[in-house]
C-alpha cells in the first residue's frame, strides 16, 4: 500500500526515543519536517509504532482503518486543516512496513506551550504534558508539584476551546470516544488560553468502527448508558463495550466542564454540576447552564450537540475562537486554610510568577 498518505518505515529517517506506553512507543522524526507534509507543526513530528500484540490484535483492519482516518484531516480545506493542526494532534501519515501491514502513525508532537515543570516528592523535577486532569485537584496539592493556581476565569475560557475542537471533529464526523482527563493538554495562559486533543486514534469515523475493533470507556468517566448495561448484564457475562458517539462525547464533555470548574480534593470523580452550572450561568449566560445539565442526561437523544456547545461558550457573534477579551485582574485563589502560604508578588511557582495583577508566565527576564 503506498500512496500520498502512506510512509514506509523505511523511509522515516532517524527516530528519537520519546516514551514507551502498553500499546506503543513513540519516536522523534528529526529528520521529517512537518511543512514537507502540508502539516502546521513546527514543534515537528513523532511516529507512534503499535506494539505487535496491539497489532495482532487489530488484525488486518488495521491498515485501511488508519488509513481512512488520516484521510479526514486531508479531506480539510487549508484553513480548516490549519484549525485542526492547532487543536488536535491527529495521524498525518499511515507507516507501513514492506509487506504494506500497517506499523504505525505519523503524528504532530505536542507544543512546548503545553508542557509544565513539575516537582516530584524526591525533588526531581520534569518536564511533562500539562493535562486536563491538572485541572480537576485541590489548590494545595497542585502548588506543591510546581502548578500555578488557575482562575476560573481563564477555567472557563479552557472549556469553551475544548468545545470548539470537539465541534470541529465533530463536524468531520469523527467520534472522540475516550475522553478523559488523560488525552487533552492545555495552556492556561490568562491572555491566550488553550488546548490539545491528543492520543485520539483509537477515535471512530461515523459510519464504521474504530481501527482497533473497540473504544473502551475509561474508569470513571462511562456514559449512564454503559453503566446501566453493566447493572443488567448477568454475572459472568461479556464486558460492556457499548459503541461510543456524538452523544457520549458531550456527556463525556460536560463531566471535563463540571470537573473543570467544580475542582478540589475528590472532585476529580464528579458528575454533579450543582456547582459548576451556576459558574457557567455568570460567566456566559443561562444557555450555557442549560446545556451542561441537558448534556448529562441518561437519554442520549436530549444531549445537545457540540456546535450548540461551541456557539454558546464563544465571545461575540461570527466569532470561531477568537483571543480572549481584555481581561480583569483574577482574583487570586487562596491556599487552603492553615497552610501559611500567601500569594505575594515575586512568587514563583512551575513556569508562572505572581505579579499584582495576576499570574504570568516566567519570561527570559525572570
Amino acid at each position: 500500500m503506498t500512496d500520498g498518505l502512506v510512509l514506509l518505515r523505511r523511509t522515516l529517517g532517524d527516530l528519537e526515543f520519546i516514551g514507551r506506553g502498553g500499546t506503543a512507543v513513540v519516536y522523534g522524526l528529526p529528520r521529517l519536517r512537518a511543512d514537507t507534509l502540508g502539516v502546521d507543526s513546527p514543534q515537528g513530528l513523532a511516529y507512534k509504532e503499535y506494539t505487535p500484540k496491539i497489532r495482532e490484535l487489530a488484525g488486518p483492519g488495521l491498515s485501511p482503518g488508519l488509513r481512512a482516518m488520516v484521510a479526514v484531516r486531508d479531506r480539510l480545506d487549508p484553513q480548516q486543516r490549519s484549525r485542526w493542526d492547532q487543536r488536535v494532534a491527529w495521524p498525518v501519515r499511515l507507516v507501513v512496513d514492506q509487506s504494506g501491514a500497517a506499523t504505525g502513525i505519523v503524528m504532530p508532537l505536542i507544543p512546548e506551550r503545553f508542557f509544565q515543570r513539575i516537582t516530584r516528592r524526591s525533588g526531581e523535577v520534569t518536564s511533562e504534558p500539562r493535562e486536563a486532569q491538572m485541572l480537576f485537584g485541590d489548590v494545595e496539592t497542585m502548588r506543591r508539584i510546581g502548578i500555578a493556581p488557575v482562575p476560573q476565569e481563564v477555567r472557563v475560557e479552557l472549556v469553551a476551546r475544548i468545545a470548539y475542537a470537539f465541534a470541529l471533529m465533530h463536524f468531520a464526523d469523527v467520534a472522540v470516544g475516550d475522553i478523559s482527563g488523560r488525552n487533552l493538554v492545555y495552556d492556561p495562559n490568562p491572555d491566550r488560553p488553550g488546548v490539545m486533543v491528543y492520543d485520539v486514534d483509537s477515535s471512530r469515523l461515523i459510519g464504521s468502527t474504530s481501527p482497533f475493533g473497540s473504544q473502551p470507556h475509561t474508569p470513571r468517566w462511562e456514559p449512564p448508558e454503559v453503566l446501566a448495561a453493566r447493572r443488567t448484564r448477568a454475572p459472568g457475562g461479556a464486558a460492556v463495550l457499548t459503541a461510543q458517539s456524538k452523544a457520549t462525547d458531550v456527556y463525556k464533555f460536560a463531566l471535563l466542564c463540571v470537573r473543570i470548574l467544580d475542582y478540589g480534593i475528590g472532585r476529580a470523580v464528579n458528575r454533579d454540576p450543582a456547582r459548576a452550572a451556576p459558574v457557567l450561568r455568570r460567566m456566559r449566560g443561562g444557555r450555557a447552564a442549560d446545556l451542561l445539565l441537558a448534556s448529562l442526561s441518561e437519554d442520549p437523544a436530549e444531549r445537545p450537540t457540540m456546535r450548540e456547545w461551541h456557539e454558546a461558550l464563544r465571545r461575540g457573534p461570527g466569532r470561531d475562537d477568537g483571543p480572549a477579551p481584555a481581561r480583569r485582574a483574577p482574583r487570586p485563589v487562596p491556599a487552603p486554610p492553615g497552610d501559611g502560604d500567601r500569594l505575594v508578588d515575586g512568587m514563583v511557582i512551575g513556569d508562572w510568577v505572581f505579579r499584582p495583577d495576576g499570574w504570568h508566565r516566567l519570561g527570559a527576564h525572570d
